[in-house]
């Protein structure tokens, strides 16, 4: 249905009537990305700060001098300061690997789950005419990236937030038992007590890569539970909907679903083998979990975000070809679209950010 403007008629040679109406779907299509816009800009500043503070943290912690100000909470960084950072401290890290120090960390928790019912309920407004339902996070996820709370058993990999899990398979925290592989640290009883490279048999405190048949999981489930999950969550992009609607419409709502993803850091355990700064396990250990969470989010938005940057400013150029719909979308909706292309650019710097401080510990 589309919205009308009342038709206006010039006198002279004859009545001329001109049309003034702006069709729903280039409304629908253009509030999509409005709001997609919206959230890119605040993503990609939450990115900037949370990566130049972590990474200035370290840099000063492990003895770098001249580390820029990036402020309290990281916001006072720009793309620049923030490279400076974790340039330092990247370099600082490499200086202990030099020095024959090793690292390997215990990772519990954590993760990134896309805003599901932000994105559906925003398709949902794209068929215009309500002819098509989006459907359901369940429906529209790939198994193997659906999670949730599983009230029976998993057969793919159990997540514990708390406490541990009976475990036998990878372990990403802390294995207690025996280690098939190779422990980094073990007790005075030849016990793993440590990061197992290998398979665990034991109590996992992180995320079980479950060896068949399953697992009781007590925690958040993914790639498999015998009965429907509840609070469902996916992991990645959702899958196209059954039925047609604006591919426009459909972009803005799915760049919205990764730009407000939910993220949570996880634990960070450091295993230090050789002499190392005496800061070394206490600064990663504190600072690592907002880097790791980082990368995990550029990982879901630095593909949208070139998108909307692209897409956008074609979308809100074809609202403004249209009298009637300025009044509808708003007169600075090119404005708006221009700053997505400065977050955009933001987000691929961060997205080198995280990763070369990330890289060197291998994370």
């Amino acid at each position: 249905m589309a919205l009308a403007a009342p038709a206006l008629t010039l006198g002279g040679c004859g009545d001329i009537d001109i049309d003034l109406t702006c069709d729903s779907d280039i409304v629908a299509s253009a509030k999509a990305f409005q709001g997609a816009v919206d959230a890119l800009v605040k993503v990609s500043g939450s990115l900037r700060s949370d990566i130049a503070l972590a990474c200035a943290t370290i840099a000063k912690d492990l003895g770098q001098v001249d580390v820029p100000d990036v402020g309290m909470d990281g916001s006072a960084a720009t793309d620049d300061t923030m490279t400076a950072a974790c340039d330092l401290a990247t370099a600082a890290l490499d200086a202990q690997f030099t020095a024959g120090v090793k690292i390997s960390l215990g990772i519990e928790g954590g993760g990134c789950a896309i805003a599901a019912d932000l994105q559906l309920s925003c398709e949902a407004s794209c068929s215009v005419d309500g002819s098509c339902s989006p459907g359901s996070v369940e429906v529209r996820c790939e198994p193997g990236d659906l999670s949730g709370s599983c009230s029976a058993s998993c057969s793919g990999s159990c997540n514990v937030d708390t406490g541990s899990i009976e475990c036998t398979g990878g372990c990403s925290g802390t294995c207690t038992g025996t280690c098939s592989g190779t422990c980094s640290t073990k007790d005075g009883q030849g016990n793993c007590v440590g990061k197992c490279e290998g398979s665990c048999t034991g109590k996992c405190s992180g995320t079980c890569e479950v060896v068949p048949p399953s697992v009781t999981c007590s925690g958040s489930c993914k790639g498999g539970c015998s009965v429907e999950v509840t609070l469902p969550k996916c992991e990645a992009e959702l899958k196209p909907p059954a039925c047609d609607i604006d591919v426009d419409c459909k972009g803005g709502c799915d760049a919205q679903g990764k730009f407000e993803a939910k993220c949570t850091a996880p634990k960070v355990t450091v295993f230090i083998e050789g002499t190392a700064s005496a800061n070394l396990k206490s600064t990663l250990e504190a600072n690592l979990p907002h880097i790791l969470v980082a990368v995990k989010k550029t990982g879901l938005v630095v593909e949208a975000a070139a998108y909307v940057a692209e897409t956008g400013v074609s979308v809100a150029t074809s609202a403004l070809s249209v009298p009637a719909c300025i009044a509808v979308v708003g007169a600075d909706i090119l404005t708006k679209f221009e700053a997505a292309v400065s977050a955009s650019v933001s987000v691929s710097v961060s997205v080198s950010a995280s990763a070369s401080v990330g890289g060197q510990v291998g994370s």
